[in-house]
C-alpha cells in the first residue's frame, strides 16, 4: 500500500506567507485600495438616487405596497402577474443574458451547481423586489412625498433668515438699547414684502 503524504493547511499558509514581504503600514491604504472604495461609493451613491427615482415613478403611478404580494402567494391572480412582471424587470435590469436564462430555467434541466447558482438568483432578485416595497412603504410613511424638494432659492433664504431675527428680538426677554428700531427696521425690508 502506497503511503500517502498529509498535507496540512495550516502549515501551507504559513509557508505562503512567509515568503511575502511584511507590509510597511497595514493601515495605509494603496492606490488599487482607494480606486475601489471610490467606484464602490460612487456606484453606491447612484444606486440610491436611481432607488428614489423608481420610488418617485411607482407613487407618481399610483402604485401602493399592497400590490407587492410576497413570493409564496397564491391565491390574488392579479398580484402574482405583477409580482412577477417587476421580477422580470429586475432580472432584465441586471443586463446579462446567462444570469437571466438561469433564473428562469426549469431546474430540472440544470446541473447541480447550476441549480445552485439559480437559488442564489433568485433570492438577489427576491431582495430588490421587497427591498423597493419596503422603500416604497417608507416613501409613502414619509406623507407620500415625490423625492426631495428643490432646495429653497437665495431669495427665500434671507427671508426665513429675516423672519427667524424678528421671531427672536420679539421673544428676547431682556431686550438692549435701540432694539424696537432693529425689529422695526427688519420688519421694513423689501425681502418680506416682495416674496409672499
Amino acid at each position: 500500500m502506497k503511503q500517502v503524504k498529509q498535507v496540512n493547511a495550516i502549515d501551507q499558509v504559513a509557508k505562503s506567507l512567509a515568503n511575502q514581504e511584511p507590509v510597511a503600514n497595514p493601515y495605509a491604504l494603496n492606490s488599487e485600495v482607494i480606486n475601489s472604495i471610490e467606484t464602490w461609493s460612487g456606484l453606491v451613491k447612484k444606486a440610491s438616487e436611481a432607488g428614489d427615482r423608481l420610488v418617485d415613478v411607482l407613487v407618481t403611478n399610483k402604485v401602493k405596497p399592497s400590490q407587492f404580494v410576497a413570493f409564496t402567494e397564491t391565491e390574488d391572480k392579479q398580484g402574482i402577474a405583477f409580482r412577477d412582471n417587476v421580477f422580470a424587470h429586475i432580472v432584465k435590469g441586471w443586463d446579462d443574458k446567462v444570469a437571466s436564462k438561469l433564473v428562469f430555467a426549469d431546474p430540472k434541466t440544470l446541473s447541480v451547481s447550476e441549480q445552485a447558482q439559480q437559488v442564489v438568483l433568485r433570492d438577489f432578485g427576491r431582495k430588490a423586489y421587497n427591498n423597493l416595497k419596503a422603500q416604497l412603504i417608507r416613501r409613502i410613511e414619509k406623507g407620500d412625498q415625490v423625492s426631495k424638494k428643490a432646495p429653497a432659492s437665495k431669495s427665500i433664504l434671507a427671508q426665513r433668515a429675516v423672519k427667524q431675527a424678528i421671531k427672536y428680538l420679539e421673544e428676547n426677554k431682556s431686550g438692549y438699547a435701540g432694539m424696537a428700531e432693529d425689529i422695526k427696521a427688519l420688519k421694513g425690508l423689501v425681502v418680506l414684502k416682495v416674496i409672499k
